[in-house]
């Protein structure tokens, strides 16, 4: 690679290669994390014999939290596909802010330096940071400031991008009519509108707590008259928020694929998957203290959080009804990967949301808190559901993208190793916290000893399973498995395009006659004739 081609990877403003860029980061972060998660499994291979030290142990439970949401699902879920797809998708040749959308690119590398600097130095305050156990009193390592500073400069890249998101869908939605109709640009609104509420509250909190730690200030000091519940309800305001932005792209980008396999001129019921969506934000950005019910709170508040929350199953199983119907009219083949993936996507998911109901009430959340079960829990709807999100785009964009098709034999070996290393790793999760162990602790009784076992190999399943991925993507690379054709309806706009898309402002090749002479009163949008 030459120097002027490094340089201009480098300063690039095309917002393909800056989603590039975040999904290499992220790739390399989420190898990364699923180190830190082998390495916790190893620990748990004999009860009462660490493997390694009881302060790495909690530094390796906080890096690992922290590295798989803010560093892995957020740059390639958001960063990535995001950053690549809004524009190919809305008809526009670049995001409305290119510049920032650079800076806020580049801005992950000095965080994923700090990070780095965190766990050298050493923070085992958990993800959570929750004080007092992150006061300097208890931890006075600087790993736990590094941390946090790489938390700012993480959340200000999402932050930056959040922005640089609405201000390209308002663009997007003025001039393209058509886009209105494409529920993955719906699902990236709704994502920056949730991280731009939530990120200023985070970054708050965290700023609040870097003064007690360095300056004696007592925001969460009972001692100087703070209180450390304030943090909590600061960091889940943003917290809870955050398991939606992680989520809401998977959903955007199942319903695009149930429609692109159904094959019908609108997707089904796409008013009611949007307010659906809608529904979703509003109602999570409202029931951040379902993490909170043993700090204290009054019953009023805890019925308050414990109601709004089991409300939350009811758009969401709009949604999955209307992916089941969409799929059930679909003349997709049953042999299709895709199809297997969406199908594990949906059956993981609503089995991690029963699982949320069940903790939803204040009463059962009192026994089962800070247990296994919520680890649990947790993963099943999060981190299944955002990493088939992450494979199920690999899968569906690569043609658009490279130009290449990956090989359906391999996919579908990989899609049944990921889930039974998948079910195996975490569904026993669900018996050890119904027996009573607490999560974050690095030993357990011996008679737990053989389902660990199974968890921990089960961890490395998964762990192989992703290896097999990155590998049927090389495969591709290396034979060369070019695409001749597609298909799909010309109502989507990447469906018009020749793949690979080419670089910068020159993606406007169609396939098909397309016409740009309608208008409507003032404004213009683009129409396709097939």
């Amino acid at each position: 690679m030459s120097l002027a081609s490094v340089l201009g990877w480098i300063f690039t403003l095309d917002h393909k290669r800056i989603g590039v860029i975040y999904t290499f980061l992220g790739i390399w972060s989420g190898f990364v994390g699923i180190s830190f998660s082998l390495m916790i499994r190893v620990n748990f291979l004999e009860p009462y014999y660490n493997v390694i030290s009881l302060d790495c142990y909690n530094f390796l439970v906080t890096s690992h939290g922290i590295v798989m949401i803010f560093f892995f699902l957020m740059p390639v879920l958001i960063g990535g596909f995001g950053n690549y797809l809004l524009p190919l998708l809305g008809g526009v040749s670049d995001l409305c802010l290119p510049r920032l959308n650079a800076l806020s690119a580049w801005m992950l590398i000095p965080s994923v330096v700090f990070l780095i600097l965190s766990m050298c130095l050493g923070a085992g305050v958990g993800w959570t940071f929750y004080p007092p156990l992150s006061s300097s009193l208890f931890e006075s390592s600087k790993g736990v400031d590094f941390l946090m500073f790489s938390l700012h400069l993480a959340g200000m890249s999402s932050l930056l991008g959040a922005i640089n998101f609405i201000c390209t869908l308002h663009w997007i939605f003025s001039v393209n009519i058509s886009a209105r109709m494409s529920i993955v640009l719906w699902a990236y609104l709704f994502t920056s509108i949730l991280l731009l509420i939530t990120l200023p509250v985070l970054a708050a909190a965290i700023t609040m707590l870097l003064f007690d730690r360095n300056f004696s200030s007592a925001f969460f000091d009972p001692l100087g008259g703070g209180d450390p519940v304030l943090f909590q309800h600061m960091f889940w305001f943003f917290g809870h928020p955050e398991v939606y932005v992680l989520i809401i792209p998977g959903f955007g980008m199942i319903s695009h694929i149930c429609f692109s396999l159904s094959m019908v001129s609108d997707v089904f019921g796409f008013y009611g998957l949007l307010f659906a969506m809608f529904a979703i934000v509003c109602l999570g950005s409202s029931v951040w203290g379902h993490h909170m019910f043993t700090v204290g709170l009054d019953v009023k508040t805890a019925v308050f959080f414990s109601s709004v929350t089991m409300i939350i199953g009811v758009p969401t199983g709009i949604k999955v009804f209307t992916w089941l119907y969409m799929l059930l009219n679909s003349n997709v083949s049953k042999w299709d990967p895709v199809l297997w993936w969406v199908i594990s996507f949906i059956v993981l998911f609503t089995f991690g949301g029963v699982t949320g109901i069940i903790l939803s009430a204040c009463v059962l959340d009192n026994i089962l808190h800070d247990t296994w079960f919520v680890v649990a829990h947790f993963h099943y709807v999060m981190s299944l559901g955002s990493y088939i999100s992450v494979i199920l785009m690999f899968i569906w964009w690569w043609p658009l993208i490279t130009g290449l098709s990956l090989n359906k034999c391999l996919l579908q070996c990989q899609c049944i190793v990921s889930n039974v290393g998948f079910n195996m790793c975490f569904f026993p999760m669900h018996y050890f916290g119904l027996c009573g162990l607490p999560r974050r602790v690095c030993v357990y009784e011996a008679s737990y000893h053989w389902i660990n076992v199974v968890c921990s190999i089960g961890s490395f399943i998964t762990a192989f399973s992703a290896c097999f991925f990155v590998f049927i993507l090389w495969e591709s690379i290396v034979n060369r498995n070019i695409v001749i054709g597609a298909w799909g309806l010309s109502s989507v706009l990447t469906n018009l395009f020749y793949s690979p898309v080419p670089g910068h402002n020159e993606y406007y090749v169609y396939g098909y006659n397309v016409d740009y002479t309608y208008f409507i009163g003032d404004s213009c949008y683009y129409g396709f004739v097939s």
